[in-house]
């Protein structure tokens, strides 16, 4: 079986998509003969050393100035992977594109040269770019991939998706009649690791936010979390501490952090060791789509996490088994807070349950049963 993947995602970055798109080129060259990868690269940047050494690869860079990107979006140039079919000289049995975005004037190329053809839907990429892209940008921004999702979905040979719910969300707004194919791919570790034993602690009193602080939903749902929430946080547990960590905080997150005694992490090198000195893990994020794989982070190292109900997608089996706790508001978060000293789980039973869920292998095996429908 000869497969190309094509992905929009800076493999290079240490951001979310990028960590599942390195899982699922990964996972695709398990079970390919032959694969190509055209993926995208920046100056001075190269390939993630965790990607598979049997893969062809093609590099695309788009050093392109402000202006003329912008241009490229008003004429719906929305990636940098135009003139591909005509470049690759191979025909493939299978064509993955990571993210709908890549699909736009190329699934149809590929499906009449007799391709299969798979689209990874990260998210729903409407509610996500709704959420995260700038006020002056948005309806241009909107109106593309609304577009290009949409024909992603109808020309999709396979639609693969993290979460149950973003299925649900595709149906509704670009399949009521129910005919395209649907897999839950879910997410993954990027390679086979060794399991480890997390350390074990009795106490409940120190707790971590992660996450990329300079990015909007993140922003628009910290700042008035701290303003609501962290009080609630010290009425449950009084002698608690709160770390915030991550990559280059606004000047808005950290004065407020200030004011409230909340200890900053600015752009730690690597954020394991800080979730690992932790003994609960809470997202408060409550906009964009997809799996939030911050939460990965925290049960990676046996943590419970508390989230917002929006970012318990994807983490169902988790949310039954008492390890993740989800909120909707005030009350429910306090509840959440409680139901952590009610329903105690050893660090090691909810690192055990992230490698069912998580592992490489599992997701390789589940790939392998998402592809049974094509």
């Amino acid at each position: 079986m000869n497969i190309l993947f094509i992905t929009n995602n800076y493999l290079s970055s240490k951001g979310g998509a990028s960590y599942a798109s390195r899982a699922y080129i990964n996972a695709f060259a398990e079970i390919a003969d032959e694969m190509t990868l055209c993926y995208p690269v920046k100056e001075g940047e190269g390939l993630y050393d965790t990607i598979n050494k049997k893969i062809s690869t093609i590099a695309f860079s788009y050093d392109k100035s402000k202006f003329s990107k912008l241009l490229d979006l008003l004429i719906g140039k929305v990636h940098r992977y135009f003139a591909l079919p005509k470049t690759l000289q191979t025909k493939f049995d299978i064509v993955v594109f990571d993210t709908s975005v890549v699909t736009y004037k190329l699934i149809g190329r590929f499906k009449r040269q007799g391709a299969k053809c798979i689209v990874i839907h990260h998210n729903y990429q409407y509610e996500y770019f709704r959420d995260n892209t700038q006020l002056l940008l948005k309806p241009l921004v909107l109106f593309w991939c609304k577009k290009y999702e949409k024909q992603s979905v109808a020309l999709a040979d396979l639609n693969l998706t993290l979460t149950k719910q973003d299925i649900k969300l595709l149906q509704e707004n670009y399949d009521k009649n129910g005919m395209a194919k649907y897999g839950l791919l879910g997410v993954f570790e990027d390679i086979s690791k060794p399991q480890k034993q997390p350390n074990e602690t009795s106490f409940l009193s120190r707790f971590i936010i992660t996450g990329s602080l300079n990015s909007i939903q993140t922003e628009k749902s910290l700042v008035p979390w701290l303003q609501k929430y962290f009080p609630l946080l010290k009425k449950v547990y009084p002698n608690c501490q709160l770390i915030v960590a991550g990559k280059k905080p606004s000047e808005k997150i950290k004065n407020l952090c200030k004011d409230l005694g909340i200890d900053v992490e600015d752009t730690p090198p690597v954020m394991e060791p800080l979730i690992q000195k932790s003994d609960v893990y809470l997202c408060p994020t409550k906009l964009g789509g997809g799996l939030k794989l911050r939460i990965m982070d925290g049960l990676k190292c046996g943590l419970p996490v508390v989230t917002h109900e929006v970012s318990a997608r994807g983490y169902d089996f988790f949310v039954e088994k008492k390890m993740v706790f989800s909120y909707k508001d005030s009350n429910s978060f306090i509840a959440a807070l409680r139901q952590i000293q009610s329903n105690p789980h050893s660090r090691k039973e909810i690192y055990d349950a992230y490698q069912s869920q998580f592992s490489f292998e599992n997701g390789v095996k589940r790939l392998r049963d998402c592809l049974n429908i094509l």
